[in-house]
């Protein structure tokens, strides 16, 4: 097994063929002992070892390790040492200016958080920048909706800004509710733009969300909306990070309780130890925050300060395959909390 295990998408369905003796497409009891027994030669798990990280990686709680939670495995797994390390990410999350002075501008002097979000980059293996990206008439602007460029299923008439609507059921997607915002993020406009004092490079990463004209996006990791289907629509996000081998991500950016909340759950979700900085972030409203931060340790993630975050980042980048329990044992409550908040999202603001 030593130098296998590298990307964890490519190599997930490799490992599944080898230790899914009974050829479910997941790990039972018995077939994740037999793997982590191969990855980690030396370590010498015991019964209720693998018990304990059974119990961490079934995060559906379905009794056995499938492709996702064995790919969030897979991402800190260093086939050279047969240790867990680990690679931190910054995703920067709407610091655009309709979100600080423009059509959405917030409340909180959101300009505020970009020196913060200057001042910590540096200290990341990578920095991925998330932007809405929306097209001149999409679903949630209260100006194509009252133009009839949207269908819905209430009748015509000159909806406010804020204002709730039923999207009509089409070919991506069935009907859902909606909140209907002033034209905000537009591709190609000056509100799209970044905060002109954010730094941005080349080397960044760049996640568009939003794009599709009939479906909203909150998360920097899935739009808002499933496919009929029931699937959910990917960013990319998910293999950016891996294909950079990431493991850890820090969140910030606008709003703290509506995207960069959704991104940091579905982060949580998709198995990365997920936290958020909270005063690189603005709130919609302030009031919004105590049951947030609820939520979000819920669900395992840590919300922290900028110098918090700075001292979090100095610390050993190896793990004990305890460690790593540790923490993906925590997020396993993710998914149940998204589901829920997902159904409220509706009656919120961006």
């Amino acid at each position: 097994m030593e130098g296998r295990f590298g990307t964890p998408l490519a190599l997930t369905d490799e490992i599944l063929k080898e230790f899914d003796k009974s050829q479910t497409g997941e790990l039972n009891n018995q077939e994740l002992q037999n793997f982590v027994k191969a990855a980690f030669p030396k370590a010498n798990p015991t019964e209720e070892d693998i018990a304990v990280l059974m119990q961490g990686l079934d995060l559906d709680a379905n009794g056995t390790v499938g492709v996702n939670e064995l790919r969030a495995f897979l991402r800190c797994y260093d086939p050279s040492t047969h240790c867990i390390s680990s690679k931190n990410a910054l995703i920067i999350i709407d610091v655009q200016n309709d979100f600080i002075s423009g059509t959405l501008a917030n409340q909180y002097n959101a300009a505020d958080i970009v020196p913060i979000i200057n001042g910590l980059r540096e200290k990341f293996d990578t920095v991925v920048i998330s932007y809405d990206a929306h097209p001149f008439e999409h679903c949630s602007f209260v100006e194509s909706v009252n133009a009839g460029k949207v269908p819905i299923k209430e009748e015509l008439k000159e909806f406010a800004p804020f204002s709730q609507v039923t999207l009509a059921a089409d070919a991506d997607r069935p009907e859902h509710e909606q909140t209907l915002y002033p034209r905000h993020a537009a591709q190609g406009t000056d509100g799209f733009k970044t905060h002109p004092d954010l730094v941005v490079k080349e080397t960044d990463g760049t996640i568009l969300k939003g794009q599709k004209p009939n479906i909203d996006s909150y998360s920097a990791f899935f739009d808002n909306s499933k496919s009929n289907d029931g699937k959910r629509y990917d960013t990319g996000l998910t293999k950016l990070l891996e294909d950079k081998n990431i493991t850890d991500v820090y969140c910030c950016g606008l709003v703290f309780d509506i995207c960069v909340m959704s991104s940091a759950l579905h982060g949580a979700e998709m198995g990365f130890k997920t936290h958020v900085i909270e005063d690189a972030c603005r709130p919609l409203s302030q009031d919004n925050v105590p049951g947030v931060k609820d939520k979000l340790k819920q669900a395992g993630v840590e919300v922290l300060s900028s110098a918090e975050a700075e001292a979090e980042l100095a610390k050993s980048q190896s793990r004990t395959l305890k460690d790593y329990v540790a923490y993906i044992k925590a997020h396993n409550q993710a998914k149940v909390i998204h589901d829920e908040i997902e159904r409220e999202l509706s009656s919120h603001h961006k």
